[in-house]
């Protein structure tokens, strides 16, 4: 009497059949791999190399045999003899110890009405995430609705090839996600992901994140084709460049933080030592007199914001202003003298009637600014000493009440 693990794979919807690890001998099949064969007027072959058009010899089982053992290969992709014809079919295989199962899926082609993995065909043509499928050999590529949803193409004008999605995808990021598909396939791996920006029909570029998993191999290893999926990360980038503006820019002043203001400064310090041209820096210390620390907070902190917006707009484009201190600031002013940084920075504690009044509606006040100047190379020939440099100097004019001094 069969056992119900009997039945069950007799009677089981796809088609399978079991064979001998050790032999290569097919030592049982199901009811629906029998009647495939019944349509073609057929038999199935007693053997793996009877039935495989791909393989010549035992030597070809045992390879492939290992593969599966050892889980390079799930799914398989065949040329089975079936009568006087042979047909592409994809092999699931799982190892059972004495025995492997091969369930397949006719894939003579990749028209998804034909294809007979229902799952699959759902997930194509249902998922609400972006699935598509690649054959590479063919180099054909099926989308699902739900990536011509994503992006807002109809069905019919989604990608059908690797050429095709390359020319949606951005300039800037079509090489590195060439390179890793390519590595994928090359170095016959299981997995990939890859963000990149691809254009959408209303003509905008979308972030997106793709995951591709190899989905069949062939005998030898080699992939034959990819599933994957991608989704939409605009919001998860939008997020990053956010954080990257709050490293980058302080909140309250939109000036650059001391961090971000550093490889400014060594770059044009590098230039300066290149070219043989001067280079000065200032350290603005905005609260000289020490009248913003007895202001209430919102009060001091408008006061900040409002000088440092003013001093912004009176420095010259080529100039690098960051946020250093809660009421410090540092300049540096690339291929000026002292001298020239001196009349600038007199313009800066010098302003005019109008300016006086935006000032004082802002809470700050010119006289409380007290500047230090240190020069490059006779200060200091790195970026940290021409900063206590400037810093030692602007300590100097606050004990002398000057406003501006020179180290």
């Amino acid at each position: 009497m069969d056992t119900p693990f009997e039945l069950a794979f007799k009677y089981m919807p796809t088609p399978a059949f079991i064979i001998e690890s050790s032999t290569g001998k097919l030592i049982s099949y199901n009811r629906n791999f029998e009647i495939f064969f019944e349509n073609f007027n057929a038999t199935p072959s007693d053997t793996w190399e009877s039935l495989c058009e791909n393989a010549v010899s035992f030597d070809d089982w045992q390879a492939l045999n290992s593969k599966v053992k050892n889980g390079s290969i799930e799914r398989c992709e065949n040329l089975i003899r079936v009568g006087d014809k042979l047909i592409n079919m994809q092999l699931e295989m799982r190892h059972l110890g004495d025995t492997v199962l091969a369930c397949v899926y006719n894939t003579d082609h990749m028209d998804l009405s034909a294809a007979e993995n229902t799952l699959l065909k759902f997930a194509l043509t249902e998922s609400s995430a972006g699935l598509w499928i690649w054959e590479t050999g063919s180099d054909l590529v099926s989308c699902s609705k739900s990536i011509a949803t994503l992006l807002n193409y109809p069905l019919d004008k989604t990608p059908r090839s690797t050429a095709e999605w390359h020319a949606l995808v951005h300039p800037d990021d079509v090489k590195r996600l060439a390179t890793i598909v390519n590595e994928h396939v090359a170095l016959n791996q299981d997995y990939y992901e890859v963000e990149y920006r691809i254009l959408t029909g209303d003509q905008h570029y979308l972030w997106v994140k793709e995951r591709g998993r190899s989905y069949t191999k062939g005998p030898d290893g080699s992939i034959k084709k990819i599933i994957g999926f991608m989704v939409d990360i605009s919001h998860q980038k939008a997020l990053e460049e956010h954080l990257r503006n709050q490293a980058t820019f302080d909140e309250l002043t939109g000036l650059l933080t001391r961090g971000a203001a550093l490889t400014h400064f060594k770059k044009q310090l590098g230039l300066a030592k290149r070219q043989y041209t001067p280079l000065t820096m200032a350290k603005i210390n905005l609260d000289a007199n020490e009248r913003l620390s007895k202001l209430p907070m919102e009060a001091r902190n408008i006061a900040i914001q409002t000088s440092a917006r003013y001093i912004y707009k009176k420095i010259r484009e080529a100039d690098v202003l960051a946020r250093v201190e809660p009421d410090k600031l540092l300049l540096l002013l690339p291929n000026t003298s002292v001298k020239d940084a001196k009349n600038l920075l007199k313009h800066i504690i010098n302003p005019t009637e109008d300016e006086k009044s935006t000032l004082f509606e802002g809470n700050s006040d010119p006289m409380d600014f007290c500047i230090g100047i240190a020069a490059f190379p006779e200060d200091g020939e790195t970026i940290e000493e021409l900063a206590l440099s400037a810093n030692q100097a602007v300590e100097d004019g606050q004990a002398s009440c000057k406003q501006i001094v020179v180290n």
